[in-house]
């Protein structure tokens, strides 16, 4: 029973990584090196790598 509630509770942060690393991936290659920071963010720090991509990498990322 505690693996199951346990896959119930990851399953969204691995939805969500894989998300923010496909979006990364999108990016401009000119940007490579923002793309690997971003990317390892958000891999080394599941939970709150892919909020911090969210409120400040992403727009970083878009418009700079």
């Amino acid at each position: 029973m505690a693996p199951l509630i346990f896959l119930i509770c990851a399953m969204p942060i691995i939805v969500l990584d894989i998300w923010a690393v496909l979006e990364i991936s999108r990016v401009s290659y000119k940007k490579r090196r923002e793309k690997w920071l971003w990317t390892n963010v958000v891999l080394l720090f599941p939970l709150f790598g892919v909020f911090i991509y969210l409120f400040y990498g992403r727009r970083r990322l878009i418009t700079g």
